[in-house]
């Protein structure tokens, strides 16, 4: 691989970084995102505190971002593995901003931009199960975890059904042996999703946290 193909890394994480809900809540109501309580500089926090429109328009910037840096790399044919290398460091990038002092939010929008890039038909499958969840049970977290899995288990299927790729989809379908970039690519989601309960984990147990948990029990 080249050095233009390598380059897709540093642009990844630099188009991860861009700060989709500090810029949308600075703009649109001159609100700093960064000192939500919960540490979790996200579009569920632009929800709550600037409205539906942009909420919306975080949403289309932070999944845009995320598969714009899947089709750089693939653009700068860039194999399989740096691809999905490329997603994994966008996804770091918008959890640990270079334009925020290195925070971020958990990085579910993103995620899902690059999986749409990634592997497009088991992606919406898996989004489509999700929203259903989430709408039923009102539990984001529990939803988004049950579409990872899908996506996974879409991608497993299709690797023993015979089933043509669908047009974008970075790696074909292969049996084993030998190990190929699609059988990375079948545990891709369930690696972006580690990633993000390590983020998770971060805000929680960040410096100050317990102490703003039991104000909030308290004032509730």
């Amino acid at each position: 691989m080249d050095i233009s193909s390598f380059s897709c890394i540093p642009i990844a994480f630099l188009l991860g970084s861009v700060p989709s809900a500090y810029i949308v809540a600075k703009l649109s109501a001159k609100v700093d995102i960064r000192d939500e309580p919960d540490g979790k500089i996200s579009a569920a926090a632009i929800y709550r505190r600037v409205g539906l429109l942009a909420f919306i328009t975080v949403v289309v910037m932070d999944i845009g971002k995320a598969a714009l840096a899947v089709l750089i790399a693939q653009w700068l044919k860039a194999t399989p593995q740096w691809v999905m290398l490329a997603g994994a460091v966008a996804v770091a990038g918008h959890q640990w901003s270079m334009f925020l002092r290195f925070q971020g939010g958990r990085g579910a929008t993103v995620i899902a931009g690059v999986l749409v890039a990634a592997c497009t038909v088991p992606t919406l499958i898996g989004a489509a199960i999700a929203g259903v969840l989430a709408w039923r049970t009102k539990n984001s977290t529990y939803s988004f975890g049950v579409g990872m899995i899908m996506i996974t288990m879409i991608l497993f299927t299709m690797q023993w059904s015979g089933v043509t790729a669908p047009p974008i989809l970075i790696a074909p379908p292969s049996l084993p042996p030998p190990l190929t970039a699609y059988h990375l690519l079948i545990a891709y989601p369930v690696i972006l999703g580690l990633m993000m309960m390590l983020k998770a984990l971060q805000v929680k147990y960040r410096p100050g946290a317990n102490i703003l948990t039991r104000q909030d029990e308290v004032n509730n």
